[in-house]
């Protein structure tokens, strides 16, 4: 373990959930600028290969990087502002593994991503629309 890989490591646990490979090397270039892209995009790749962590692509073209938990969960994805929240998946999960019983399946692991439109920017399209109708 070199003093750069367990920077960005620790940088990473540090940053939580979902992140992306920039924040990720803005984070580690404030305690090391020498550290290069590159390097942090490797370490990312490792820290996946390792079982830490897995990437999240929801369709944007952003490669998100999620900490792997013991807890199931699952993701709720803005595609206005493109707000991650994560939601606990305990009620959901028995559904789960009785459809896998069902059609004698093995999982290996369940990912929920759902898509749609948060609080905030459902409420700033609706007051854009109202200000459209009266302008």
């Amino acid at each position: 373990m070199t003093p750069q890989r367990e920077m960005i490591f620790r940088a990473f646990f540090e940053l939580g959930e979902h992140v992306t490979v920039a924040e990720l090397y803005r984070k580690v270039c404030e305690k090391n600028p020498a550290v290069g892209y590159s390097t942090v995009w490797r370490n990312l790749k490792l820290i996946c290969k390792v079982g830490l962590a897995e990437e999240v692509n929801l369709g944007d073209g952003v490669t998100r990087y999620d900490r792997i938990t013991r807890q199931p969960h699952g993701h709720l994805y803005c595609l206005q502002c493109k707000k991650l929240t994560e939601f606990e998946m305990n009620s959901i999960t028995d559904l789960l593994d009785l459809a896998a019983k069902q059609y004698d399946f093995a999982v290996e692991g369940v990912k929920v991503e759902i898509s749609g439109y948060c609080r905030s920017c459902r409420k700033m399209n609706e007051r854009l629309a109202k200000d459209g109708r009266t302008n």
